[in-house]
């Protein structure tokens, strides 16, 4: 199967780059630079709640049906692995059969994070901003600290973000009559509705307020009959994307009778947001809890039932918001500490007025409408494209090049920070997790390894690290029982 896959992927890739007159040099060094992420991922371990816990039941639940495995026991977050969508779960198992790591399946976000950039880049350049500074900007955007908080986890919402990008960039485009790609806009909108539930209503925000700016600025007449190819290429896929039943749960929903968007709708919906933060925050209107999230001190809690903003922070606090700074998920000022100056600085584009830049201004009221309407956009991993609001209300209203670059140095700033914290945790999460591998290899020797019912899949490292894990119900010789979770717990 493996070489069924490779090989495909390889005569499809080939086909693609002859049909569409690709330069040799430029899908060489791509194939490359994928083999290279695919093979360097697969040597990093999962060390994340989520990732750990429902992202990574996918890939292994696939895993034990392929190969035949009978009477396993139940993964942890196989509830939300069958009801979420799961795109990016069935790519990381198909990276799995290509390299034999289930870590290598943690490279989509990098990969997709390149067309996002290229596209972000574009959008900066029809404002009249010079590529250089364009191609900073946008990489600023996109390797955000929710971006590289989650860049080496299974995360999927920096992922899901470069996909609603590229869509919407690519639609913006394509009404704007720009050069733009169809491989990418239907691409990035079948994997935007197949990863996560906001999908369908993220690219839904996009259509509609482009199509509504467009008849609005005077394409009243025959808008539609002139646009009819890009809609029917929405359609389509669109229909693909929600009617592929094992991506996504949408039509399985409506058989069994539920709310197409359960488990987040209807009347036996989950509340994921139960014990996030304290009551009292939550109760709050969400564009209140918006300004106070991101003008306070980065947080995260493990207990968060009484959790909420801080404002006046002490010397340990700034070092637990450092700290924090690693983390997928980062409850409050999950932007890092200076988007608050950053969303202040980019006000003073308000004194040089600039033309020529409506296709930034389009792109800023799409990102403003989906933002203010997503109950849960205090948390930034929710809507990470809100951290490119102060770089394109610069770019749309502002003729000075200098205040784009200041806004640029404080996203810097912030980036650095997160990737130092996440740098960090990594060095010292892995020699921990290193160190219990071998007392592990120690203890049990070439006996399979039994590992206790758990909400954490800890199967697929042990198995990247080439340790037999015990799967089936009846095992020929009794296991080697590890509890790999208290193995994992670190001293503060």
């Amino acid at each position: 199967m493996a070489g069924i896959i490779g090989f495909s992927i390889v005569v499809g890739a080939i086909l693609w780059g002859h049909l569409s007159k690709a330069q040799w040099r430029t899908t060489i060094l791509s194939a490359l630079f994928i083999a290279v992420v695919l093979w360097a991922f697969g040597h990093l371990r999962e060390f994340s709640y989520d990732g750990l816990n429902y992202h990574l039941a996918t890939p292994l639940m696939l895993d034990h049906a392929l190969n035949g495995v009978m009477g396993a026991r139940e993964p942890g977050g196989v509830f939300w692995a069958l009801h979420y969508p799961k795109s990016f779960e069935y790519f990381a198992y198909t990276a799995k059969l290509l390299t034999g790591h289930f870590n290598s399946g943690k490279s989509f976000t990098l990969l997709l994070s390149v067309p996002a950039l290229y596209s972000l880049m574009q959008l900066f350049r029809t404002a009249g901003i010079s590529s250089r500074l364009a191609l900073v900007g946008a990489a600023t955007c996109i390797y955000n600290p929710v971006a590289i908080g989650q860049i080496t986890t299974f995360y999927v919402d920096a992922s899901h973000f470069y996909c609603w990008t590229i869509f919407s960039v690519n639609l913006l485009f394509a009404i704007k009559r720009l050069p733009y790609s169809k491989a990418q806009l239907g691409g990035a909108l079948v994997l935007l509705i197949a990863s996560k539930l906001t999908g369908p209503v993220f690219a839904s925000i996009s259509i509609f307020v482009f199509i509504v700016v467009a008849i609005v600025t005077g394409e009243r007449s025959s808008f539609f009959r002139r646009y009819q190819g890009i809609f029917g290429q929405l359609v389509i896929w669109s229909f693909v994307a929600v009617a592929i039943v094992g991506y996504s749960p949408y039509v399985e929903n409506v058989v069994a009778g539920k709310h197409i968007f359960y488990p987040v709708l209807g009347k036996d919906k989950v509340d994921v947001m139960e014990e996030k933060a304290s009551p009292h925050f939550l109760a709050m209107n969400p564009l209140h809890r918006l300004l106070l999230s991101y003008f306070s001190v980065p947080f995260n809690c493990n207990s968060c039932r009484e959790a909420e903003p801080i404002f006046a922070p002490t010397k340990a606090q700034m070092r637990d918001a450092f700290i924090a700074m690693h983390t997928a998920d980062m409850r409050f000022a999950g932007f890092g500490p200076l988007f608050g100056i950053m969303l202040i600085a980019c006000l003073a584009s308000f004194f040089w007025r600039r033309k020529n830049a409506d296709a930034v201004k389009i792109y800023l009221l799409a990102t403003l409408v989906l933002v203010l309407s997503h109950p849960q956009s205090w948390w930034a991993r929710y809507v990470p494209m809100f951290y490119v609001v102060p770089f394109l209300v610069v770019a749309g209203f502002s003729s000075n090049r200098r205040l784009f670059r200041v806004v640029i140095a404080l996203g810097l700033v912030n980036s650095t920070l997160a990737l130092v914290s996440v740098g960090g945790y990594l060095a010292l999460k892995g020699a921990h997790y290193n160190n219990a591998v071998a007392s592990v290899r120690a203890t049990c020797g070439k006996r399979q390894i039994a590992l206790p019912s758990s909400e954490m899949n800890w199967e697929p490292d042990l198995r990247d690290d080439h340790l037999v894990v015990m799967t089936g119900s009846s095992p020929t010789e009794p296991g080697c029982m590890v509890n790999f979770d208290e193995l994992m717990v670190m001293k503060k």
